[in-house]
């Protein structure tokens, strides 16, 4: 039995929503397949969830973006029709297109600082930080996983479960809105200069620390350099490596990133190789990473 090809359910989701929405019929290009298919006619992204349940939260993301934008956080816009809608498969939200260029980790910790400053609305029911269901949802929706990885993967999933709100209880600025995928990629710099942060679906509210640790990850695994990361601590005030919850949110993130691989690994030879090797590093800390990112 084949792979379910989720571009091909995406694609003919997209058709139908796209109707529904009364954009003109035309071919939409493939930007990215990954936690979610994005896709391009024009000046318009579209993003579809790989599943029903994740309804709630497009939702969420597209009312999020509208209250972020006016709350002075440059975003990426969605369209005005109210989304998604529930009459299709899959959950699509329709986007401006942002066309630009990653940003750099101390633009990164700029627009950060902003974000953590804000007060959320209380009708907009922002959750509280928990990345463990997502994980559980990624692994229990990838069938080809081999069962020695996914019996190691959801033992680590459980194992920190519990370990991470202990860390982070006695961490500083408990309470604030985090973005929850705070990477660089998900920062684009538009060619007038203006920043547009992207990926709106993970908002939540937790600790800083979250936010910080994606960069300090990245640095370890050498995707930024030491200059990179001492101008995105110096932009954003303090090192997180510095912090006694650090070890663990590294381990949690690891792992948060190999959760999120195992749903491409299945359709690509070499991001199953990546993806091995993951895992298998996993299992032991020490152990030097030799990533590649995706």
């Amino acid at each position: 039995m084949g792979v379910p090809d989720f571009e091909e359910d995406a694609r003919r989701t997209l058709a139908h929503a796209a109707v529904l929405a009364t954009i003109p019929d035309s071919e939409w290009l493939t930007v990215r397949i990954g936690e979610r298919g994005v896709f391009r006619r024009g000046d318009v992204v579209a993003k579809v969830a790989r599943s029903r349940s994740r309804f709630p939260h497009a939702k969420r993301e597209v009312l999020v973006a509208r209250w972020l934008g006016a709350s002075g956080v440059p975003v990426e816009r969605p369209l005005a029709n109210e989304q998604p809608d529930e009459r299709v498969a899959l959950p699509v939200t329709f986007w401006h297109a942002v066309d630009g260029d990653w940003t750099t980790p101390d633009r990164l910790a700029e627009v950060l600082r902003v974000m953590h400053e804000l007060t959320p609305p209380d009708d907009l029911d922002l959750p509280r930080l928990d990345p463990f269901p997502r994980m559980r949802q990624r692994l229990d929706g990838t069938a080809s996983l081999d069962a020695a990885q996914r019996t190691q993967l959801e033992a680590l999933v459980a194992r920190f479960e519990p370990q991470l709100p202990v860390a982070l209880a006695v961490i500083q600025r408990p309470n604030v809105v985090l973005h929850g995928d705070a990477n660089i990629g998900n920062i684009h710099v538009q060619a007038n200069g203006d920043l547009a942060m992207l990926d709106l679906d993970g908002v939540c509210v937790g600790a800083s620390a979250w936010d910080l640790m994606i960069t300090a990850v990245y640095r370890d695994l050498g995707w930024h350099t030491a200059a990179e990361y001492a101008a995105f601590c110096d932009a954003i005030g303090c090192d997180v490596t510095q912090d006694p919850a650090w070890p663990t949110l590294k381990a949690v993130q690891e792992l948060r990133m190999t959760c999120w691989l195992a749903q491409k690994a299945a359709s690509d030879p070499l991001v199953a190789q990546e993806f091995a090797g993951r895992v298998a590093d996993l299992g032991d800390p020490q152990r030097p990473r030799r990533w590649h990112p995706y």
